[in-house]
């Protein structure tokens, strides 16, 4: 495998992989996150488990230093967006203050689905600097597309329409192994020739050996470093 000696790689022309498990488009601004599960730990805990809070809180963190970072000019979310339910009022306040940076594009993933069956929602507790709540839209939709690219959430198949698809939902990993037992396994994103599947933006998904469908290739996302996986 190859490394890079910094924590993004160009994959495609103009298009960069943060080893923070985020997509960036160059010239067409676009930042691109898969599963975030937003809220795992509250569904947990309603579960009567005590998970740690800390979760949310990564998340948060993260996005806001790639928006710092990049300054895109759209956010676009990758469906499962929450976990369930239990986290869509945390969720939608998290999007308001996401909105003060930057246009922000929801797609519904599976575990969306009961928060998809309403139209609208309201900014959860979210104040603007007038101190006034501020009402928005947050409108889930399947898909989103751009001249060269498709989005949308992965647990379907879609008919090809000369875009590359980039999906989430299926949190690719891959594992490196030292010759002497040690095993690690890192999120990954995989490049296929019409499809990219990016790893999960969870903190809670370990993500799932990859199992090829056709020739392609992976990127390992190290805390550190891009790993390209050489397939000689």
């Amino acid at each position: 495998m190859r490394p890079f000696s910094r924590s993004h790689a160009y994959i495609a022309e103009s298009v960069l992989l943060d080893s923070r498990l985020a997509l960036f488009h160059e010239q067409e601004r676009w930042l691109a996150i898969a599963d975030l599960h937003f809220g795992f730990e509250l569904s947990q805990r309603v579960a009567g488990r005590l998970v740690p809070l800390w979760g949310m809180e990564s998340i948060e963190t993260r996005l806001s230093q790639l928006l710092h970072d990049y300054h895109p000019a759209i956010l676009i979310l990758l469906g499962d967006l929450v976990h369930d339910k239990t986290g869509a009022r945390e969720f939608f306040s998290l999007v308001t203050r996401l909105r003060e940076e930057c246009d922000v594009v929801l797609l519904a993933g599976n575990h969306d689905a009961q928060i998809k069956r309403r139209t609208s929602f309201r900014a959860f507790g979210s104040r603007s600097r007038n101190s006034k709540l501020q009402p928005f839209d947050f409108n889930l939709r399947d898909s989103f597309a751009t001249d060269r690219f498709e989005f949308h959430h992965g647990d379907c198949e879609r008919e090809q329409n000369g875009r590359i698809q980039i999906i989430g939902h299926f949190h690719p990993a891959a594992t490196l192994h030292d010759g002497a037992g040690l095993r690690l396994k890192f999120p990954a994103l995989v490049q296929e020739s019409g499809c990219w599947i990016l790893p999960a933006f969870s903190p809670w998904a370990a993500g799932t050996e990859w199992i090829e469908r056709e020739q392609s290739q992976i990127w390992l996302c190290t805390p550190q470093r891009i790993l390209m996986i050489d397939r000689e």
